[in-house]
This record gives structure tokens, C-alpha cells and sequence, in this order.
């Protein structure tokens, strides 16, 4: 049953409606079927923002469902709730991809955590012959990655995590990312066709998904660059300036957004919040 929510619960103070759920406090879910959240959100929740029993909150699961949910009670050193209304978010309705060389840690964490507010659907940590080598450890830096893009993910009111793959060769980008219509690289070479003149001719094919590689500092090798455009990458200039290479792949990502947005795209993201007994 589709409701309006001008009440969500008689308990607590406060009276909280569904124009008002997007600025509630976002807490990760990712087993819905839990009525606690995990430890570190329950940290946050607790002694950082100290809610209490009766107080709103606004949860989501990264993969499209979001739930309005009351605090019930503190249990040990976790939050228990119970859920009051949910809505299920459609999928973002553009695919964008950025193949990012391996850069240094904070680069590459910033980098994370701006494409994920900037809607990116899908990351490809690249390994390159110039990269940041980190194939020692490269769990743990995915699993921060991940909490990265929760983070932002919290902070930009995102409803789906973009996916963020294991790191690939460069030599097996192509057959990683073959189901993009239209994959670019970011290119130095004066060859190169400048990224607003080449777009426009492709459009249709990356309204159905585009990629950008971006390579690491230093570029593309040229034994690289050639073997990515055999793979059926086209190279574009990004700027008439030489940009760092997490900047290079932020501007791709923004563009894309910019140009691939339609009109009513925000609308059918939203969904409609039900009752939930």
C-alpha cells in the first residue's frame, strides 16, 4: 500500500514526515534482515550523534532499498531499531565507469570517495606499468575503499555503492569492460581529439554506458596506449593543461553526469516509501 506519512510513529518526540526523510541521519544496512546495525555505525550512532530510544533515522542497504526507522534501544554496544516505512530506489539510469591507474593511497581515497557522490557506477582499479604498485595488501585496501564509498555514499544521499572491482592488468581491461558501448583514455598525445568534440558522435552508445581509463602519473606507456586502442579505446585530450590523474578521471566522471543526465532522471530515482508493519 502507497502512503502519504504525514506521522511515522506516535513514539518519541518528534513527528517526522516523508519530505523530511532525506535529511535524516543515513546509516548503512547491509543485512536488511538485522534489527542492529554494525558495530562502527552503531559507534557513530551512539556516542558520536547520541541518539536515543523514540529518535528517526534513515537507513539503506547500497543496493537500492532505504528504510525510515525508529530507535528502540541500546543493546550492549549496539543500536537496535525497528523499521516504519521503506522504499525501493531504481538503479542509477546511466552506467559510468572509470578505469583508474592504481595511484598513492590518499589520491586514490580521494578519488574513491568523489566519484562515488558524483554517481559512478562502476570503479576498475587499473594496473599499470608506471602505477602505484600494491599488489602486497590489496585486500585491505579495498575493504577501504569500500568503507569509503559508504561514507560518501551516507553523505551524497546515494542509494546504490558504486561496484569496485579487483584490481585488473591493463593487458585485461578489454575483455573486463566489453559490455560499455563507448570506452575512452585520457591521452597526452597532441593526436588526440579534444573529449567535447568526440563525445557528441557517440552519444547513443554511451547513453548505454561509457568507461574512461585514466592512467596513472607519467601516462600511458606507449606500448599501453597502443594495446587499449586495439581493444577499441579512443584516446581524447581532457584539457590544454596536463591534469593530475585523479583530476583527469573526476572531470570524465562529471562530464559524463552532465551530459547523460535527462530531465527526469531524479524522479524516477526516488521511489515511493510504503508502511512497514
Amino acid at each position: 500500500m502507497n502512503v502519504v506519512l504525514p506521522v511515522l510513529s506516535s513514539v518519541g518526540p518528534s513527528k517526522t514526515t516523508k519530505e523530511e526523510a532525506p535529511s535524516m541521519e543515513r546509516y548503512y544496512l547491509p543485512r536488511p534482515e538485522e534489527d542492529l546495525l554494525g558495530p562502527q555505525e552503531s559507534d557513530h550512532a551512539l556516542r558520536v550523534m547520541r541518539r536515543r530510544a523514540g529518535d528517526r533515522i534513515l537507513l539503506f542497504d547500497g543496493a537500492g532499498t532505504e528504510w525510515i526507522a525508529e530507535v528502540t534501544r541500546r543493546s550492549g554496544r549496539r543500536l537496535s531499531f525497528r523499521k516504519i516505512a521503506e522504499r525501493k530506489v531504481a538503479p542509477p539510469p546511466r552506467k559510468i565507469g572509470i578505469a583508474q591507474a592504481l595511484l598513492k593511497a590518499k589520491a586514490m581515497d580521494l578519488f574513491v570517495q568523489k566519484a562515488t557522490e558524483l554517481g559512478v557506477t562502476e570503479i576498475f582499479p587499473v594496473l599499470c606499468a608506471r602505477s602505484v604498485a600494491w599488489r602486497e595488501g590489496i585486500e585491505h585496501k579495498q575493504a577501504r575503499w569500500i568503507e569509503i564509498t559508504v561514507a560518501a555514499a551516507k553523505q551524497s544521499g546515494r542509494a546504490w555503492l558504486p561496484t569496485i572491482h579487483s584490481p585488473v592488468e591493463i593487458g585485461d581491461l578489454d575483455q573486463e569492460t566489453s559490455s560499455y558501448p563507448l570506452r575512452l583514455f585520457g591521452s597526452l598525445q597532441e593526436s588526440a581529439p579534444p573529449l567535447r568534440a568526440l563525445f557528441p558522435l557517440h552519444r547513443e552508445a554511451a547513453q548505454r554506458g561509457v568507461l574512461s581509463l585514466i592512467g596513472p602519473e607519467g601516462d600511458l606507456t606507449p606500448v599501453e596506449r597502443t594495446l587499449v586502442e586495439e581493444g577499441g579505446f579512443f584516446p581524447v585530450s581532457l584539457s590544454p593543461t596536463i591534469l593530475r590523474s585523479e583530476t583527469a578521471a573526476l572531470f570524465c566522471a562529471a562530464v559524463f553526469l552532465y551530459e547523460m543526465s535527462g530531465e527526469r532522471d531524479e524522479e524516477r530515482e526516488k521511489g515511493v516509501w510504503q508502511e512497514k508493519f
